[in-house]
């Protein structure tokens, strides 16, 4: 399956599909690990963008915390339903990462919510020059998702032909001088290969990035 058609699949079927399985837990009331992490580190974001958002539960805490702005952007067209049903305060849009329909520098918190493991390995770079597009100077990256020492793909269990990509993905924007890493939070202190699932909070600093040149 090449990588235009797999993002295809997601916003015509499986996003539908994954929303399906896992709108009961989502649902639930439990401890979010990225809100979590949020007060740990004491940002108050203003203006947030979930990427992946399902329907919006996690923006909506978010929001409901810090009275900040919400929007998302998610492949699943149902979610997006049942999240602008339920949370009308929010504005959510069908799409995915590669193209965001939003301004440059909009907002002060952006959020992978799990689904860069999902994204073909051609648009990455696209994802993250959208990201760091709408993420404004001093602001701050959450990646919620698999957090592995080495890429490597696996078969998507749920449908022929569809792959999932793990790796550390905070490492695409840390190769930049504009990022570091804030804080990480991993899902279970000690996670199984595989199976290592964490938050990286990341800040945005492009003015001090390329300060003057230190050798004259």
């Amino acid at each position: 399956m090449t990588e235009r058609s797999q993002k295809e699949v997601f916003l015509e079927s499986e996003g539908d599909a994954w929303y399906a399985r896992n709108q009961d837990h989502l649902r639930g009331p439990g401890q979010d690990i990225v809100l979590a992490t949020l007060q740990e580190i004491g940002v108050s974001p203003t203006s947030v963008l979930e990427i992946g958002c399902a329907n919006g539960y996690r923006v909506a805490r978010i929001c409901d915390r810090f009275a900040a702005r919400g929007f998302g952007i998610e492949p699943s067209s149902q979610a997006v339903a049942d999240g602008r049903s339920r949370y009308p305060s929010l504005s959510l849009e069908i799409g995915t990462a590669d193209r965001l329909p939003f301004a440059d520098g909009q907002f002060d918190l952006v959020i992978f919510g799990f689904c860069l493991y999902l994204v073909d390995p051609r648009l990455h770079l696209r994802c993250v020059a959208e990201a760091d597009r709408v993420l404004a100077d001093g602001g701050v990256l959450a990646i919620y998702d698999f957090i592995e020492p080495v890429p490597y793909h696996n078969r998507y269990s749920h449908l022929e032909g569809v792959r999932s990509y793990k790796m550390e993905f905070s490492r695409y924007f840390l190769a930049s001088p504009a990022y570091r890493l804030l804080r990480r939070n991993m899902s279970v202190p000690a996670p199984q290969p595989d199976h290592s699932v964490g938050v990286d909070f990341l800040s945005k600093n492009l003015s001090a990035a390329f300060p003057p040149n230190p050798f004259v």
